[in-house]
């Protein structure tokens, strides 16, 4: 089951997120995966357009602990993008996206 997430901003982002990404994120403290969707809210627009590949990437949530994750996306050029996946990753996974330019620049909600 997918749900489409439309936030007002400046401009209007859309794109859909699939029910086991919701289902990972209500698991989740709630200011991380607050966070998690302000990080997607901010940078959906920017990531690479792929029409045949699931594409990954890494985030890290900084609150009282660190929390570092990966991204699953699909995002074709003629279609919203659609977030598949969401898991909590260690420090080492994190920079090893860092190096491979897998990574959401760090922002603050």
């Amino acid at each position: 089951m997918n749900s489409k997430i439309q936030r007002n901003q400046k401009e209007q982002s859309a794109y859909e997120i699939d029910g086991a990404m919701f289902m990972s994120l209500a698991k989740m403290k709630r200011n991380y995966s607050d966070e998690i969707l302000f990080q997607l809210d901010k940078y959906e627009e920017g990531l690479p357009f792929d029409d045949h590949m699931v594409q990954v990437l890494s985030g890290v949530v900084i609150h009282e602990e660190p929390l570092f994750f990966e991204i699953a996306y699909v995002k074709p050029s003629n279609a919203l993008t659609l977030f598949l996946k969401v898991k909590e990753i260690s420090c080492d996974q994190y920079l090893d996206y860092i190096n491979l330019k897998k990574s959401l620049p760090q922002a603050k909600a």
